[in-house]
């Protein structure tokens, strides 16, 4: 049983230890990759002649921003919708009690 174990435990720390090695190939390529990026529009950026480029880089990350959002907001408002009227209502002079001096 011993021997078993043993097996097991050398079986399990080989495979933790390719399980690390993947996982710090994968970080050092991603670092790799956003040195380059960053390389590459500082370089645009000196010459002036990637500034549609990241400009439109920048407006398409908006608009999906802004995408997201709209759709969150709608979501939020279907619930509001969703909401009963009288607690609506119930909320509403609540705050306003609260808020507003007698």
């Amino acid at each position: 049983m011993g021997e078993r174990l043993q097996r097991l435990l050398d079986d399990t720390e080989i495979k933790a230890d390719e399980i690390v090695a993947e996982a710090q190939r994968k970080a050092d390529e991603m670092v790799s990759n956003a040195k380059a990026e960053a390389e590459r529009r500082r370089n645009m950026a000196q010459r002036g002649s990637g500034i549609d480029e990241l400009k439109r880089e920048a407006e398409e990350k908006a608009k999906i921003e802004a995408e997201k959002s709209i759709e969150d907001y709608k979501k939020k408002a279907n619930v509001l919708e969703k909401f009963p009227e009288d607690k609506m209502q119930e909320a509403l002079e609540l705050v306003l009690k609260e808020v507003l001096p007698e």
